[in-house]
């Protein structure tokens, strides 16, 4: 996937990922529904890693279930990235929304390549700020 291999040279990966591995086949059947092949290649790689510090794949392996409990709690307080599910996994568009207001944005990309398109400037969403703003300023 070049945009996997384009992500990881502008963010390396870290060495030893948090909550990285697991089996996906446990919590496939727990959401009742395959999840797209690049966004467990991005666990995979990255595990809980806190993009931008804004940002963070929700994973259901390690301490704690970030992914499954929280899908199935979906409306509380916080900035969401999301798929529309209407399609083949591999398929699914990236949702921005707002629980709170109820405002979205749609993007027709993958979840590695909306993370790439957001923290290298290339996509922006009115939900959340752009990575660049979470930059440190010398």
């Amino acid at each position: 996937m070049a945009a996997f291999d384009d992500l990881t040279r502008l963010v390396p990966p870290p060495p030893q990922p948090l909550w990285a591995n697991g089996d996906w086949n446990e919590v496939e059947a727990a959401l009742g529904m395959e999840l797209p092949s690049d966004f467990k290649q991005l666990v995979g790689a990255y595990g809980a890693y806190h993009f931008a510090e804004f940002l963070t794949p929700l994973t259901s392996f390690g301490g704690r279930d970030l992914l499954v409990g929280p899908a199935k709690r979906l409306l509380d307080n916080g900035d969401r990235v999301c798929w529309l599910t209407d399609r083949k996994p591999d398929e699914w568009t990236v949702v921005c929304w707002n629980p709170r207001g109820w405002y979205y944005d749609a993007h027709s990309v993958g979840a590695v390549e909306f993370l790439l398109g957001w923290l290298s400037g290339h996509i922006s969403t009115n939900i959340f700020p752009d990575a660049f703003e979470f930059a440190e300023v010398d």
